[in-house]
């Protein structure tokens, strides 16, 4: 069994803090350096969005520049299974209306 949570982040460099895990420097037993960096995802089905731009209008002038959402407005899709535990993104979730979200294939 899988949940779906629809995610507004501030940034993308908050997005990053919550949903990967970052280790500066992984050593064996011996002290030896074996990796300098390492960023793991804390979930395995992260779909990233960015920034959530407000719908265009229709007919789109020629003119027409995008107009994002205000903050908090980085936009990520987690679909998040059994194993692992919502509870660090819970307080980003937002329900997407009109807030656009990914539909997982099943």
């Amino acid at each position: 069994m899988t949940t779906p949570y629809y995610l507004s982040f501030q940034d993308e460099a908050q997005a990053i803090e919550v949903l990967y895990t970052t280790v500066s420097e992984v050593t064996d037993s011996e002290g030896n350096i074996i990796v300098e960096a390492s960023v793991t995802p804390n979930y395995q089905n992260i779909s990233i969005m960015g920034i959530v731009y407000e719908p265009a209008p229709e007919p789109l002038p020629e003119d027409y520049v995008p107009v994002p959402y205000p903050a908090p407005n980085f936009g990520v899709n987690v679909l998040v299974l059994d194993s692992e535990d919502p509870a660090p993104i819970e307080q980003y979730a937002v329900q997407p209306s009109p807030y656009p979200q990914r539909v997982w294939a099943s």
